[in-house]
């Protein structure tokens, strides 16, 4: 590396313009949920630090030039999101390794990728092309950059450059970007700093984003959920181990909002999706919280049952150091109550102390250790029917009747267990304050903390289906002594 390249580093006009910015933001500017500054506050930042913004814009995530420069900041940590405000960091020179950092982030919001990977390699496309000396105009640009990105859709960046490509105002703010960054010297002319930005993309490749997961381990995330589109409002303030993984989230979610886990989920991460890989969605226990969010995107979504469509907004607020006295995950605060699964406008009002000890019989991994369980039950049966008869054994050994149970969040009365087919399948005669019914065993939820609970939630993992809350009993067998 030249003393050229890290003096044209720390001389390019963005990172000028980074330094006003920070120094603006000082002690602490309030943001909008989305981590950016609310239209009138930009337009006071505006005239603080000289960065020209448009007469007219709905975000200032919509203003290229400002965008770029404040996704900067915050990827090089010298802006923090915390809680509802941003924060100026701690003094750093600005190296060029921390250019870097700049420009790479830069280039994810011109183009819009919250991952920045794609929006890497299109940067590198651009680079090469600007090497060769052979580009003079910006379709000359675009024809280099598609050739040279056309095997690469599974990352997206065709849709990428072709937004770019045909969009009216596209050729002048790339050759803004390149311009500020000091990418350039001159039209179509790399720059020292660029040649040099060149060779790392080459060099480093999507290691450049591909960084440690923003909530280290050893730190818990303060999150705050909130039920979308409900009133009164609906929020629950949950503390978890950064190393939760967002299937082991979804038990969280269904134990702070009541919900029963009878209906299909997911979560949205910047564009990607996650949740059971059968629906075609990336695995949801690959992924942890602290993955999950970055400097830039503080909140992330989860929406449960496809058909009611309850969506979830979940703001990571601060982290924290672990607290030994404190057993995780751990609901904090909360208000408002929540809808009651499949009624018609009943609700539950919010109860910490309820929510808490479903927090504690949650499975604390994808994987629970029914398997032994399982094998323990079926392991004299012959075929499908008799496997399915043992568990009705064990149930009615375990249980007490009359046995206290919920069905879709409503409490009933367990009065005996019947199978009588196969096609049938088993089912519990439940009593509540309407009458007495006839309801399939599968959806009957027993308390978390009782052997029924557990059993029954290896029974519904033989089945395939998703174990409803039960305290693991890794010490239990069967048959008993």
């Amino acid at each position: 590396m030249t003393t050229a390249v890290t003096k044209l580093a720390r001389s390019c006009e963005a990172v000028d313009q980074i330094h006003r910015i920070v120094a603006w933001v000082g002690d602490g500017k309030p943001v909008t949920p989305k981590g950016v500054l609310r239209p009138a506050e930009l337009r006071r930042a505006s005239e603080a630090t000289g960065v020209p913004i448009p007469a007219k814009f709905r975000s200032a995530a919509d203003v290229p030039r400002w965008h770029r420069l404040w996704s900067a900041a915050i990827a090089t940590d010298l802006i923090s999101l915390e809680m509802d405000a941003a924060k100026a960091g701690a003094p750093q020179e600005f190296i060029p390794e921390t250019w870097l950092t700049a420009f790479t982030a830069a280039l994810a919001a011109n183009f819009d990728d919250e991952e920045g990977v794609a929006a890497l390699h299109v940067g590198r496309a651009v680079l090469t092309a600007l090497a060769s000396g052979r580009v003079k105009t910006f379709e000359e640009l675009a024809h280099r950059v598609w050739h040279d990105l056309r095997t690469d859709y599974h990352l997206d960046v065709g849709r990428l450059w072709s937004s770019m490509a045909y969009e009216e105002s596209a050729a002048p703010q790339l050759t803004e970007l390149l311009a500020e960054f000091g990418v350039t010297a001159g039209p179509w002319k790399l720059s020292e700093l660029g040649k040099w930005a060149l060779a790392e993309f080459v060099r480093r490749g999507d290691d450049l984003v591909a960084k440690e997961p923003y909530v280290a381990p050893g730190r818990v995330c303060q999150l705050k959920i909130t039920l979308m589109d409900v009133s009164p409002a609906c929020w629950r303030r949950v503390l978890v181990p950064s190393t939760t993984t967002l299937g082991e989230l979804h038990w969280v979610l269904q134990a702070a909002l009541r919900w029963d886990n009878d209906h299909l989920h997911g979560f949205t991460v910047g564009t990607r999706h996650y949740g059971d890989p059968a629906f075609d969605r990336s695995d949801e226990y690959e992924t942890t919280v602290g993955e999950a969010f970055t400097r830039a995107r503080q909140r992330i979504s989860y929406t449960y049952d496809f058909g009611d469509n309850w969506r979830h907004d979940i703001q990571l607020e601060r982290t924290l150091d672990i607290d030994e006295a404190l057993t995780y995950p751990l609901c904090i605060a909360g208000k408002g109550p929540v809808p009651v699964e499949d009624s018609d406008h009943r609700t539950i009002p919010f109860d910490q102390a309820d929510i808490n000890r479903r927090l504690s019989s949650i499975p604390v991994e994808e994987d629970a250790p029914f398997d032994a369980v399982i094998e323990q039950i079926v392991v004299d049966a012959y075929g499908e029917e008799e496997q399915i008869g043992s568990f009705l054994t064990v149930l009615d050994d375990v249980l007490t009747f009359p046995a206290e149970a919920s069905v879709l969040g409503h409490p009933v009365t367990v009065l005996e267990l019947r199978y009588e087919d196969l096609l049938r399948g088993p089912f519990a005669v439940c009593q509540n304050s309407h009458g007495t019914g006839e309801i399939t065993l599968t959806d009957v939820c027993f308390p978390p903390d009782t052997t029924a609970a557990w059993v029954h939630a290896a029974y519904r993992h033989f089945l395939g289906a998703d174990p409803f809350p039960a305290t693991a009993r890794p010490d239990w067998h069967w048959p008993p002594d």
